[in-house]
């Protein structure tokens, strides 16, 4: 099968949508890799230099996993953890339109700051 795509790789119309969106139209090959076993629900363990697509590898799966499931107030459905607030923010930058696109919101919470200003 030709993975040269987003779609071609069964990543759904909002989705697909929402990256085109943000410039991005074509799979890296870490996506092309992982994108078919994680939209399956199998788990992968990938590994790639800063700028390889890393985020998005992980990012568009839990969307689309999680998109039109059941929602309970003050539960968050999935946690992403990072080791630097930094890395925090990017994460939560490329994940929240992606989530936008298919009704879902991203809140991005880290220590040494008050949860209020959060």
């Amino acid at each position: 099968m030709n993975h040269s795509s987003f779609t071609d790789l069964g990543v759904s119309a909002p989705i697909v949508t929402a990256l085109q969106s943000a410039g991005i139209t074509a799979p890296f090959p870490i996506q092309i890799d992982t994108l078919p076993d994680t939209l399956a629900g199998r788990d992968v363990l990938g590994r790639g230099r800063t700028g390889s697509g890393k985020t998005l590898a992980f990012s568009i799966p839990l969307v689309q996993r999680l998109a039109g499931g059941k929602r309970r107030p003050h539960r968050p459905r999935a946690l992403v953890l990072s080791p630097t607030r930094e890395l925090a923010t990017q994460i939560s930058a490329a994940l929240t339109p992606l989530a936008e696109a298919v009704g879902l919101r991203v809140t991005t919470v880290f220590g040494g700051v008050s949860q209020n200003r959060q």
